[in-house]
């Protein structure tokens, strides 16, 4: 019963973790500056992380240059991050149309957002169709791999969905194939592992993903709970204070926290 405890938190904080991060902040076209604002502007206050300030900045272009994909394109990646989810596929969408040679971004994004709002199906078609246009993307694969692990673990479920289990498996190992350091894969197939109880496979992934990126929340949660699956509780104690001193999400902070709990002092 512990064991499937430990398990079955899995999914939901893993992915719930490293989705978030899978947008295009960027796409394959550049445009020259418009007046009102220059794209040089608004993507550093993206990467900043001042979505408002990119809106009105990218509100201002898109109102001089109304065929300026690009400028339609980050002006959905301001509006996605404000959760703003309507116009963000509004602005994608018009983006494509705009410029068609931005197509695999547009519906690699179209992903992400259905994924954000619950429609595994539509987000798996989004990534299925992103890869028609650009096979050879590793983040599109890692995506689609953590779509088919969500959808084969569905809520209530007891055992996962061996099919799209296995699809998830194949999606993780095409990313590692295309970029073999890519943590976020490292740490899905991992999760894969765990779930076929390939426990000290997963291990060798995690530690993998950790020595990368000390400070990777999904690898230390995930690789904190494969330890104590194999019996290292001291390790797994560790690596699960480690995950603490992150300061993730306070409902990830309460299921590390209840995990500790089992495992005792």
């Amino acid at each position: 019963m512990q064991k499937r405890l430990l398990l079955g938190v899995a999914v939901v904080l893993v992915l719930g973790l490293g989705l978030a991060a899978g947008l295009y902040f960027s796409s394959p076209s550049s445009e020259p500056s418009s007046p009102g604002g220059s794209l040089e502007t608004a993507q550093a206050q993206l990467d900043a992380g001042d979505f408002q300030a990119a809106r009105a900045t990218l509100e201002q272009i898109v109102a001089s240059d109304a065929e300026n994909a690009e400028a339609h394109f980050l002006l959905g990646l301001a509006h996605f991050n404000l959760q703003e989810y309507t116009k963000a596929e509004e602005l994608f969408n018009r983006s494509m149309e705009l410029d068609p040679d931005r197509a695999a971004a547009v519906y690699h994004n179209l992903g992400v957002l259905a994924y954000q709002l619950g429609n595994m199906d539509q987000a798996m078609q989004e990534f299925q169709t992103a890869l028609e246009i650009d096979p050879s993307d590793p983040d599109t694969h890692y995506q689609l791999g953590a779509t088919y692990l969500v959808m084969a673990f569905p809520m209530g479920a007891v055992e996962p969905d061996a099919e799209f289990l296995a699809q998830s498996e194949a999606e993780f190992e095409q990313a590692l194939d295309l970029s073999a350091d890519k943590s976020e894969a490292l740490v899905g197939l991992a999760n894969v592992y765990m779930f076929q109880n390939k426990i000290s496979d997963a291990i060798g992934l995690l530690e993998k993903a950790v020595e990368k990126n000390p400070d990777m929340r999904e690898a230390l949660f995930a690789l904190g709970r494969a330890y104590a699956v194999s019996g290292q509780m001291d390790r797994a104690r560790e690596t699960l204070q480690h995950f603490l001193e992150t300061k993730p999400p306070e409902v990830w902070a309460q299921q590390a926290q209840e995990l500790l709990d089992q495992l005792g002092p």
